[in-house]
């Protein structure tokens, strides 16, 4: 009697492979998971292995979305970034440049005080180039360009005479410090007993601009 070859497909071993959507939603809940846990022990205190404990896979699977920890720091950053630009983008819409400066300085200090978590994983932890070949994040952040938008402002002002001649770099500049000032301060030392907090970023915002307009 001839023997037969079975036609019974043998079954996959191993997970079913992810869809896209799927590997999204993971990759989403891998950046919240290490954004939360850099936010509270630093970015020394946090590896991979904690990372893929708390999200519940093995640290191999994890190195096949991300490069390591820096990778995901990086990711965290972008991400960031990217929610604040959106923000910058639709405080840009108002007309005359000096109320679109207040209005982007309250974006920028609303975005961070509304997540605590995102400023203290990207602003109390540094960026260390460790590698030949890597770059900072601010080198080749591409969401960081909506910080054109503060230098527009200031520019249009200027020119408008609303705000004294100076270089416009620096004034930007200038006023960021002034609101990342607030910032730090509110979120890092919450419990100060800070005089009207809910308004320290407006009167720091008017108290900025006062500064360095021409009356």
């Amino acid at each position: 009697m001839p023997v037969t070859k079975s036609t019974t497909k043998k079954t996959a071993r191993g997970r079913p492979r992810k869809s896209e959507a799927e590997e999204g939603a993971f990759r989403a809940r891998v950046i919240g998971e290490a954004r939360n846990l850099f936010a509270r022990d630093g970015y020394e205190g946090v590896s991979m292995r904690r990372v893929a404990q708390a999200v519940g896979c093995s640290p191999a699977q994890l190195y096949t979305l991300f490069g390591g920890k820096r990778d995901l720091l990086r990711h965290i950053w972008e991400d960031a970034f990217s929610e604040l630009a959106d923000e910058l983008h639709n405080a840009s819409a108002e007309k005359d440049p000096l109320k679109r400066l207040h209005a982007l300085g309250d974006a920028w200090c609303r975005f961070w005080l509304s997540n605590p978590d995102h400023y203290r994983s990207i602003f109390l932890i540094e960026d260390k180039v460790n590698e030949p070949g890597e770059r900072y994040f601010v080198e080749t952040s591409e969401s960081l360009g909506a910080l054109d938008l503060i230098a527009e402002a200031v520019s249009e002002s200027m020119k408008k005479g609303l705000l004294r001649p100076d270089d416009v770099a620096a004034v930007s500049q200038l006023f960021l410090c002034g609101l990342q000032g607030v910032v730090f301060n509110l979120i890092t030392i919450p419990e100060f007993p800070w005089t009207a907090k809910e308004q320290m970023a407006t009167r720091m915002i008017t108290a900025l601009i006062d500064g360095v307009s021409p009356h």
